[in-house]
């Protein structure tokens, strides 16, 4: 079950990464409406900080005005390739 918006306390300021609960309050959306712009490419994907999916706001607001490649940060091609699982092959790795 999640947060109802009325009862998420927000702080004073938007801070630089956010919770979908955060944003979605943020936005005055329910969460499964953010899950659905995400899925959507609405709103930029998650990076995850600490071990949890964040929202850098700065892209979320790039994002909506249409500035998809603006506030992104830009993806580790190492950790890219590890989650797609391809890898390289590199001179060394040579059968002997």
């Amino acid at each position: 079950m999640s947060t109802r918006k009325a009862d998420l306390l927000l702080p004073a300021r938007t801070p630089a990464f956010v919770s979908r609960e955060a944003g979605a309050a943020e936005l005055c959306i329910s969460p499964d409406t953010w899950d659905r712009m995400v899925d959507r490419k609405e709103l930029p994907p998650a990076v995850i900080v600490s071990g949890m999916p964040r929202w850098k706001w700065e892209a979320v607001e790039a994002w909506l005005s249409g500035k998809r490649d603006c506030g992104t940060m830009p993806e580790n091609p190492y950790v890219a390739a590890l989650a797609n699982g391809k890898t390289q092959k590199h001179g060394n790795d040579r059968a002997t």
